[in-house]
């Protein structure tokens, strides 16, 4: 009940955060549009030359990047490399950046929305929230390795079988793992974006280990509040794949209304993560509230004695 009340109290704050939410969308578009340009740079004159490049651009079709490698040879690997690199590294450091403007106005929801406290925010969080973000990766990995486990097991068992059904189904197990803890670990790095804001410390890994130790001792809420948000974010991804999916259908006249579809998209999704914080706010003061404050100490007026 606690994490279905936390999910509806998130989508209200963040749904009172309109001009946050196109701002951010704005801003995240562009950090996109900058971690494409790279890649685009590396594709594009070869797609430009390709006589199936129309075909290609009209389906989406990611095989051409196999042409342009063969057409290349080996010097084609280390460009692509570097692109994905400069394109991983923007979007980490504009997402990092964004969030730190927008966790902090979710978590605080009294406090009134301006463009200036959200730069303000961005500015003062991006070294903590990068720092949980490089201390996240940590986790993730540990998470991934023991899914793998799993894995393993079965091979020790069964590998030795002629029958494949057993692997196959420890195959789905793991991923359906692995799934899990990554929600998981992406929920706790939510609390612990909104402890540091809620506390404003700049103490991002013990932000992270307390974060961890809410999951670990609250595994029941943080689970199914992670739930409801997949939940959420499957039901949107389905709807906008059915409704893309005929669209493409339809010709080029369709063009634009798919585009503002995509856009429409990228806006629910910008729109659940800020209802997983708001969420996090929601249930951080009550899993664990923040310590009380020591009252000042009053000062006692000396009497005022006549001689």
């Amino acid at each position: 009940m606690l994490p279905l009340i936390a999910f509806w109290s998130g989508l209200g704050r963040a749904w009172r955060r309109k001009r946050m939410l196109a701002l951010y969308w704005f801003f995240h578009t562009l950090c996109a549009m900058g971690a494409a340009l790279p890649l685009m740079a590396a594709a594009v004159p070869q797609l430009g030359r390709s006589r199936l490049g129309d075909e290609l651009l009209r389906q989406f079709d990611l095989a051409w990047l196999a042409e342009i490698s063969a057409a290349a040879g080996e010097a084609a690997a280390p460009a692509v490399i570097f692109a994905a690199l400069v394109a991983a590294a923007t979007l980490l450091l504009g997402a990092v950046f964004l969030a730190g403007g927008a966790a902090p106005l979710l978590a605080r929801e009294e406090e009134p929305y301006s463009p200036e406290e959200f730069w303000r925010n961005a500015g003062r969080n991006f070294w903590p929230y990068l720092r949980l973000s490089l201390y996240s990766l940590v986790l993730y990995a540990a998470a991934f390795a023991a899914a793998g486990l799993l894995t393993r097991g079965a091979e020790a068992l069964w590998g030795e079988g002629l029958e494949a059904k057993p692997l196959a189904l420890a195959g789905y197990a793991r991923l359906a793992l692995l799934v899990v803890l990554f929600g998981l670990v992406s929920t706790a790095m939510d609390f612990a974006k909104v402890r540091l804001a809620l506390s404003g410390t700049r103490q991002s890994l013990r932000a992270c280990l307390g974060s961890v130790r809410l999951a670990w001792r609250n595994p029941g809420v943080v689970f199914w509040l992670w739930a409801c948000f997949a939940a959420a974010a499957a039901a949107a991804a389905y709807a906008f794949v059915e409704l893309a999916a005929r669209l493409e259908t339809r010709g080029t006249a369709w063009v634009a209304p798919l585009v503002l579809l995509q856009q429409a998209y990228v806006l629910a999704r910008i729109w659940l993560r800020f209802a997983a914080w708001g969420a996090a706010a929601e249930l951080d003061p009550i899993l664990r509230p923040l310590p009380a404050s020591e009252p000042e100490p009053t000062r006692l007026e000396a009497a005022d004695y006549q001689i």
